[in-house]
């Protein structure tokens, strides 16, 4: 049984991730807007369109996943069993961030070898 002290710092802490997540929607949201504005005018952003596409679904879905962890995780004190934890759907969610985290790099490193990044 957790204390009124330990409840607070989860969450706190809960509310630092939701907040991390709403600007990882706030992000990908500025990432399509960027790329509908300025594909016409740079053929290396055209080519980029399927991973800007593919980047932002894919943040997207993971905020999805996260914000029901983080709802899941605040309401932990109404429910009336403990939150099944299976080690396939923390690695899934693992692989699926690094997988963002890929997509991200390349997509900023050709961005950036086509001068379209400083």
């Amino acid at each position: 049984m957790t204390t009124n002290a330990e409840r607070r710092r989860e969450l706190i802490l809960i509310d630092q991730v939701d907040a991390l997540n709403e600007e990882v929607k706030t992000l990908a949201l500025n990432l399509a807007i960027y790329l509908a504005r300025n594909k016409s005018r740079s053929d290396d952003l055209s080519r980029l369109e399927p991973d800007f596409i593919r980047l932002v679904n894919g943040t997207v879905k993971i905020v999805q996943d996260l914000a029901v962890i983080i709802n899941a995780a605040r309401n932990m004190e109404k429910m009336a069993w403990d939150v099944a934890t299976k080690k396939v759907g923390e690695d899934l969610l693992e692989m699926k961030l690094r997988s963002i985290l890929d997509q991200c790099r390349r997509v900023m490193q050709t961005l950036t070898r086509a001068g379209g990044v400083s």
